[in-house]
């Protein structure tokens, strides 16, 4: 059985667009849990709509590290 270390390893090698579709994929998925207050559901909402609308921008996770670096040694 193919395990999440291996999915996460494959899926990390796809091409940008590719894992921003799968990650839409799974926050969609996770619409379907009970633990997300209404208030949580709405925020991904907004942000996956500005995202599709092209207002906010997908970005990897090293350019958000980088980024929150900066902040911090500030």
């Amino acid at each position: 059985m193919i395990t999440v270390a291996e999915i996460m390893s494959g899926a990390l090698e796809l091409p940008r667009s590719d894992r921003s579709y799968l990650a839409s994929k799974l926050i969609e998925s996770l619409d379907e849990t009970e633990d997300f207050t209404p208030e949580f559901r709405a925020e991904l909402d907004q942000r996956v709509a500005r995202w599709k609308s092209g207002e906010a921008k997908a970005v990897s996770g090293d350019e958000l590290h980088r980024a929150i670096e900066r902040i911090l040694s500030r």
